[in-house]
C-alpha cells in the first residue's frame, strides 16, 4: 500500500492534476473554439507538467530543457521578442544547450551544481547570440564562402551553419553511451533539428509539444524500470513476478532457483566477483527453454515461471539450464596484475584461474486451491530438499 502511494503522489497525481486543469480551462475559456487554439495554449501544460515530473525524478537536465522551452514560448507568445530573432537564435541556442547537457550527468535540482547549469545555458545563449548579430554584420563576407563550397543561402541560412557539426559530434556521442536519459535527449535533439531543418509550416507549439510528451514517455519508462526491473542483472524484479501472477492461469510450474555456496563465494573471491556470477547465472537462466520467464526474487535467489505448463513438460528445461551453468568456466581476474605497473604486468606470466558454480532448483506445479504465493512456498521446499540431498539438482 505505501508503494502505491508513493507512485500516486509522485507520478500518477501530477498527470491527473494536469488533465484535470486542462478540462477546466477547456470548460470555462469559452474563447478556444477550435484545436488551433488548444494546441497554442498545450506546451505551457505539457512542458509544465513534464518538467514537475522530471524534478520528483532527478532529471535535471530534462528539467533544465523544459523550463527553458517554456521560457521561450511565453516570452514567443507574448510578443517580448521578435519572431525573426527568435527564429535565428534558437535553433543555434537549443542545440548549444542540448549538446552541454549530453556531457554532464543528471544532478539534483536544488545543489551546487545547479550553478553550474545555468551558468552553462547562459554562455550558451551568450555564444548563439554573438553568432546571429555577426552574420548579420559579416553576411556578405559568409555568403560568399558559402558559395565557395557549394552552398546557397536558401540551402543553409547562415544562422544554422553552426548546427550542422554540433548534431554529426551528438549523434556520435548518444550512440557511443546510450542510456534512458540520453535516449530521452536523442529523441528532443532529432526533433528539434527535424523543425528547423526540414522545411515545414507547423507552429512552434507543435515542436515545444512533442518535446514535453517524449519527456513524459522518458519518466514514464524509467519509473517502469525503477518499479520492475533489477538494476545489476537487468531482470525484471520481484514486483514484476507478482505483477505477472495476476495474469497467471490455473495451470502453470513455478521454479525457485538459489545460488550454491554463494555466501562463501562471495567471502572468499570479494563482492565484485559475485556480482559478476549473478549476472552470468542471470544471463544463463533468461535464456531457459520452454517458455520460461526469469525474475531475481532477492539476493542469489531466482525465481522461473513456466505458464501452461506442467512440471512434466519442464524438468528438462529446468535441468538444461542447471547443467550450462555448471558447465561454464569462469576466468577470475588477477588483482595483484590487475594493481601492478605495466612493465611488471609484461615481465610476468599471466595467471588464470577458473571456478564453476552451481545451482538447486525446487519447481511445483500450481494446484486449484493454492494461490501463487503457496505454489511458491511448496518450490522453495523442493529447492530446500535439493539443498539437503546434495545440492547442484532438480526436485520437485
Amino acid at each position: 500500500m505505501s508503494s502505491l502511494m508513493h507512485t500516486m503522489r509522485f507520478f500518477i497525481l501530477p498527470i491527473i492534476i494536469t488533465f484535470l486543469s486542462l478540462g477546466l480551462l477547456e470548460h470555462f475559456q469559452t474563447h478556444w473554439i477550435d484545436w488551433q487554439d488548444t494546441l497554442h495554449f498545450a506546451p505551457y501544460w505539457l512542458l509544465a507538467a513534464s518538467s514537475l515530473i522530471c524534478l520528483q525524478f532527478n532529471r535535471s537536465r530534462l528539467f533544465y530543457i523544459g523550463l527553458m522551452l517554456l521560457t521561450f514560448y511565453a516570452l514567443q507568445s507574448n510578443r517580448l521578442f521578435l519572431s525573426p530573432i527568435i527564429h535565428q537564435f534558437l535553433p543555434l541556442f537549443g542545440t548549444l544547450v542540448i549538446t552541454l547537457f549530453c556531457f554532464i550527468k543528471d544532478r539534483g535540482v536544488i545543489s551546487v551544481h545547479s550553478f553550474y547549469r545555468i551558468g552553462g545555458i547562459v554562455l550558451c545563449g551568450l555564444i548563439a547570440y554573438c553568432w546571429v548579430y555577426l552574420t548579420g554584420q559579416y553576411s556578405a563576407t559568409i555568403s560568399q564562402f558559402q558559395q565557395s563550397i557549394g552552398l546557397t543561402i536558401e540551402q543553409s541560412p547562415l544562422y544554422l551553419l553552426p548546427i550542422y557539426p554540433l548534431a554529426i559530434i551528438l549523434l556520435c556521442k548518444l550512440s557511443w553511451k546510450s542510456n534512458l536519459a540520453q535516449t530521452s535527449l536523442g529523441i528532443c535533439l532529432l526533433l528539434w533539428l527535424g523543425y528547423f531543418l526540414v522545411p515545414t509550416n507547423l507552429p512552434l507549439s507543435v515542436l515545444f509539444s512533442c518535446i514535453a510528451i517524449s519527456f513524459l514517455i522518458t519518466v514514464l519508462f524509467d519509473s517502469y524500470f525503477l518499479a520492475y526491473r533489477d538494476e545489476l542483472t537487468g531482470l525484471p524484479s520481484r514486483r514484476a513476478l507478482f505483477n505477472l501472477s495476476l495474469a497467471l492461469g490455473r495451470k502453470y510450474t513455478v521454479a525457485m532457483v538459489d545460488i550454491d555456496h554463494f555466501k562463501s563465494f562471495n567471502d572468499t573471491y570479494g563482492h565484485d566477483v559475485g556480482d559478476d556470477v549473478l549476472k552470468l547465472v542471470a544471463v544463463k537462466l533468461s535464456k531457459v527453454t520452454g517458455g520460461g520467464k526469469t525474475f531475481r526474487y532477492g539476493g542469489e535467489e531466482f525465481t522461473i515461471v513456466f505458464p501452461r505448463k506442467d512440471i512434466e513438460q519442464v524438468y528438462s528445461h529446468l535441468d538444461d539450464v542447471r547443467q550450462s551453468i555448471e558447465d561454464y568456466d569462469i576466468v577470475l581476474r588477477d588483482e595483484n596484475r590487475k594493481n601492478s605497473s605495466k612493465k611488471q604486468r609484461n615481465k610476468a606470466p599471466v595467471k588464470k584461474k577458473t571456478v564453476n558454480v552451481t545451482v538447486s532448483i525446487g519447481c511445483a506445479e500450481h494446484k486449484p486451491e493454492h494461490s501463487f504465493e503457496q505454489s511458491m512456498k511448496l518450490a522453495d521446499k523442493a529447492l530446500y530438499r535439493a539443498k539437503d540431498r546434495g545440492r547442484n539438482q532438480v526436485r520437485f
